[in-house]
């Protein structure tokens, strides 16, 4: 041992001294363990108190006398209660100590609908632990009848700050997708319902007819009414429909069928009287009017002779509104510089499939009236034209069957024939 030239005393301190004993730092140690344990033992064995976070409270329906009478619960269907617990550290620290509470709520005073105070009777699976309080001892709960009833819907637009209608078009009544709508809710709430709304918000400027969807606004004869559990029955999605027109000048033009090629490339020349229409349309059909004009209806070649033709077209036929009072419109096609010969046509099978047993009678066609010009009509022969049945939509039946024929021209394609004709198929 050397000493300190100050003190005089050994350098080596007590704690030094006592840690190379190892003896004394066994007892020492031992010592301080049981005064652990004990301290950990005393506080883990403490009786003390813990609140445990919602706790599911039972609703016992099924089977209830509520359930027999035809009653559910409207509004919240899941309630939850603080719990107070007391018992021991330990037990109460154990994780699952909350899947032990037991709380129900007595539904034997629930017979008819109406809200209901149900009182909440509490058990704990756990010995050693109580439950000590809830932070409610009841809960409120709706019962009614669940009913279902059709209602005439009323359409209703909220116009915003940015709603216009585009230069040029006007805008209709707004009318429904649907004229009735079925709701689902407590027979309470039901048979206050007064009228239903479909209200739609638009706010933007409309070019064209467009759909905007509805939001389902029950009304009772009270400002104050409560439909919070009314829902669309069938989850129908009901919209308003915002149609816009659009007032212009058209020019009136039909359509050819069965034109040969000549005069596909090469329209057909024709005048219509008046020839010119002022009309309501569609927002939706303005752009094609604009660009095509407005199509009176369609003239099928077989119908045109080599003379001045005339057709005439109802305007109430025509999917539009007249402004200024047309009943009619004339279209004239002048085909008087046309030549026109009669021949007879042999008459082939083509692609027509004849079941077995069937024979096409009929071996020529007569009278078929050929136009176009004068060229090109008197040169056809025999092998240039011929004619087959159509039998499509007819069924033949057991002997004679007259059918539609196409008499089909083989080269030409500046002629055309006109009028109808048929052929006689055979069934034995």
């Amino acid at each position: 041992m050397t000493e300190d030239k100050k003190t005089g005393k050994g350098s080596d301190s007590f704690f030094t001294r006592f840690l190379e004993d190892n003896r004394r730092v066994f007892i020492f140690s031992v010592i301080v363990a049981i005064i652990c344990w004990c301290g950990v033992s005393m506080f883990q064995t403490q009786d003390t108190e813990k609140i445990i976070k919602n706790v599911r409270v039972q609703l016992p329906v099924d089977g209830s006398l509520a359930a027999n009478n035809g009653l559910q619960i409207f509004g919240e269907q899941e309630y939850f209660v603080d719990v107070t617990v007391r018992g021991k550290s330990y037990l109460l620290s154990d994780p699952d100590v909350a899947d032990k509470i037991n709380l129900t709520a007595s539904l034997a005073s629930v017979s008819t609908a109406g809200t209901y105070n149900l009182p909440i009777s509490h058990s704990i699976d756990e010995n050693g632990v109580v439950i000590t309080n809830l932070s409610k001892t009841y809960i409120s709960v709706y019962f009614d009848e669940l009913v279902t009833k059709e209602f005439d819907l009323v359409e209703e637009v909220n116009r915003g700050e940015n709603f216009s209608v585009a230069e040029g078009f006007n805008i209709d009544e707004p009318s429904l997708s649907v004229e009735k709508i079925k709701l689902k809710g407590p027979a309470l709430e039901i048979n206050r319902i007064t009228s239903v709304k479909a209200v739609a918000t638009v706010d933007k400027q409309l070019s064209g007819t467009e759909t905007f969807e509805a939001e389902i606004v029950p009304v009772g004869s009270s400002g104050n009414a409560d439909f919070s559990h009314v829902s669309v029955a069938d989850d129908t999605k009901v919209y308003v429909i915002m149609s816009l027109t659009y007032s212009t000048e058209v020019t009136p033009i039909v359509n050819f069928t069965n034109a040969p090629k000549s005069y596909r490339d090469t329209p057909v020349a024709y005048t219509v009287s008046p020839d010119k229409a002022k009309i309501t349309v569609a927002s939706n059909d303005v752009q094609h009017i604009k660009s095509e004009g407005l199509s009176i209806g369609s003239i099928d070649f077989k119908e045109i002779n080599n003379t001045v033709n005339t057709f005439t077209f109802a305007a109430s036929d025509i999917q539009c509104n007249f402004e200024d009072g047309v009943k009619s419109f004339t279209v004239t096609v002048d085909m008087s510089a046309m030549a026109k010969r009669w021949m007879e046509i042999p008459v082939e099978a083509g692609d027509a499939k004849l079941p077995d047993g069937a024979e096409i009678t009929t071996k020529t066609v007569q009278s078929v009236q050929i136009i176009g010009p004068e060229a090109s009509v008197m040169n056809i022969n025999s092998s240039s034209a011929y004619a087959v049945p159509v039998l499509d939509g007819i069924e033949l039946h057991k002997g004679e069957n007259t059918v539609p024929a196409k008499v089909i021209l083989r080269s030409l394609t500046d002629s055309w024939v006109r009028g109808d004709y048929t052929v006689v198929i055979t069934v034995k």
